[in-house]
């Protein structure tokens, strides 16, 4: 009887031994699967209200079962039929959504942060790259128009020097004014050769001082020519700030100068020619070296002959003559700058140094073709 006894209450104590380690291996997932049914009702409360009081339901069987039959048996073989029939679809995802959520914990936001991070420095790379495109295509056609201006002006910038600038003349140089001085206004003859022609280079050293012009005389009086030269700084063979402004404002491009020694060097004569824009800039030139008009301030032709007191210091006389856009000035006294006596003939030196001037009237006639 007591053996009996024994053996039941030893079963009876198994039973309720093992009953309470199966419940304590199934309290958890029951408190998991209890946590997704609730998690569901939070997320899909505008949802069936239904499945919301069946997962209350469940819960209370669930609980009475553990608390009325040994071992929670009957509550237990309850719970996987209302657990398949109870939750849909959509719960079983939003409650594998949330577990999967709770496993990565912050992970999903930091791959968001990463992607939209990658994104902002796509973005970025890309409108760097536009810009940096859209500056080196404005570079190239910046310079593309430099180069244009530069290949358009190059011929153009050296002859137009003076135009922009006025060259002062060298220190202690002459201020030598001619004693008569005659300004010869413009005559019909030169009419074809008014303006200046587009395009037109400076004044050609060969052509303006040839051979034609190496010797020049006239009734037995001649002149040789000692030295020429020809430039492009108009301002560079005049002193005075009023003559030299008038030559930058008529658009002096060039000019040409010659100096004329007589025989045994008694007379010395300097031949000038200025390119000018037109016949009234070459007019306005001519006044401006006039040095007997006394509303312009002194200004005249440098010498160009050293070694001599004739063109430095003492007498001489000039002509300026309009000759369509160009003016000539013919500059001429003793060597020795002294007054001419009665077997002095400075005016025939004058006109025949006129004669220098060949190369202008050849312009005329190949402008009347």
């Amino acid at each position: 009887m007591n053996d009996h006894v024994s053996t039941s209450d030893s079963a009876g104590r198994n039973g309720r031994g093992g009953s309470r380690r199966a419940d304590s291996a199934r309290a958890p997932r029951e408190r998991y699967e209890d946590e997704d049914v609730n998690t569901d009702r939070g997320a899909d409360e505008g949802a069936d209200g239904s499945r919301t009081r069946r997962g209350g339901k469940a819960r209370r069987r669930g609980a009475d079962g553990r608390g009325g039959a040994p071992g929670g048996r009957t509550a237990r073989g309850r719970r996987p039929g209302r657990s398949g029939a109870g939750a849909d679809p959509v719960s079983r995802f939003s409650a594998s959504a949330l577990r999967r959520v709770s496993v990565l914990g912050d992970r999903p936001s930091q791959v968001v942060y990463t992607l939209a991070e990658q994104s902002r420095r796509k973005n970025g790379t890309a409108v760097l790259a536009g810009l940096l495109v859209l500056c080196l295509t404005s570079l190239v056609g910046l310079l593309g128009v430099l180069s244009y201006q530069l290949a358009t002006q190059t011929g153009g910038t050296s002859s137009q020097a003076a135009v922009g600038s006025v060259v002062a003349p060298p220190e202690g140089h002459s201020t030598l004014l001619p004693e008569m001085y005659q300004a010869q206004p413009q005559d019909e003859a030169f009419e074809p050769i008014a303006e200046r022609g587009e395009g037109s280079g400076g004044l050609p050293e060969d052509g303006v001082f040839g051979s034609e012009t190496e010797e020049l005389e006239l009734d037995g009086q001649k002149l040789v020519r000692d030295q020429s030269e020809v430039t492009d700084t108009c301002t560079s063979l005049v002193w005075g700030r009023e003559v030299a402004q008038t030559l930058v404002d008529g658009e002096c491009t060039s000019a040409a100068s010659a100096v004329y020694l007589s025989g045994g060097e008694k007379y010395i004569a300097q031949f000038t020619l200025f390119d000018l824009a037109d016949v009234d800039a070459a007019t306005n030139a001519a006044t401006a070296l006039d040095p007997q008009d006394p509303s312009i301030a002194p200004g005249f032709l440098l010498p160009r002959k050293s070694g001599v007191e004739g063109l430095h210091e003492g007498y001489s006389q000039a002509t300026a003559q309009v000759m369509g856009h160009y003016l000539a000035v013919y500059w001429v006294a003793r060597t020795d700058g002294e007054k001419p006596g009665e077997s002095d003939t400075l005016s025939t030196l004058n006109v025949a140094a006129m004669n220098a001037s060949t190369w202008v009237y050849r312009q005329v006639g190949e402008a009347e073709q």
